[in-house]
């Protein structure tokens, strides 16, 4: 790493990118003239235009096997189940961790199914897993009285590290649960569903619609 670069990156950032307001695109089309004057792009090119960790494996594999991921050889877009069953044929990976919260276990049973009619050894494992009341680490319960298990993302994790998963794919775990299992596990995760109590498990719609959006769902 040179010293340059090494200046680059502690650079101090004075308010924020300009990613917070460009309305350009301007680094999609390599339009540099029309980038904000506090575009990383501009800013910190050093560190923004270094591909050397694209040149080394596993990144470059993984790069390549990307690209090729969101359409087929006819060009027709995949969806994201296809990609994730694309993706791990391309790369060699067979067994597939599914860490799913209880409240979609048919959607991961599902994803099992179809995972393994493509070829590939799903491990699924339900959040719930050990069965550990609420009150065992500390956690208020709504109905003190009756048992209520924790999401046990650790348990989860460590599941699919003794199975020796390849990848995990995350579908609806808790904010913060999921961070413990990316934490936890070996293997890569990558996320499938995104859990929105509120909006069916679609978060984008907050985004686009704004918050006040009729909600659709209130499921847990």
């Amino acid at each position: 790493m040179t010293e340059k670069y090494k200046t680059e990156t502690a650079k101090k950032v004075s308010g924020t990118y300009g990613c917070l307001y460009c309305r350009t695109a301007a680094s999609f089309k390599g339009e540099t003239n029309r980038m904000p004057k506090t575009c990383p792009t501009l800013t910190h090119e050093t560190l923004t235009k270094d591909i050397s960790a694209y040149e080394q494996e596993p990144l470059r594999t993984i790069m390549q096997a990307a690209d090729k991921t969101p359409f087929t050889l006819e060009h027709v877009l995949r969806s994201r189940v296809e990609e994730l069953i694309f993706y791990c044929h391309d790369l060699g990976l067979k067994k597939i961790g599914i860490a799913f919260c209880v409240t979609l276990m048919t959607e991961a049973q599902n994803l099992a199914k179809l995972l393994s009619e493509a070829g590939l050894d799903p491990v699924p494992v339900c959040c719930r897993v050990g069965a550990v009341d609420y009150s065992e680490i500390g956690l208020p319960k709504a109905h003190p009285d009756k048992f209520a298990a924790i999401c046990n993302p650790v348990a989860q994790a460590e599941l699919l590290n003794l199975a020796e998963a390849e990848l995990v794919v995350q579908v609806g775990l808790c904010l913060g649960h999921d961070l413990i299992l990316q934490q936890t596990c070996k293997a890569p995760v990558t996320t499938l569903v995104v859990k929105d109590r509120v909006f069916d498990h679609h978060p984008v719609r907050a985004l686009r619609a704004g918050l006040d959006t009729e909600p659709v769902s209130g499921t847990i």
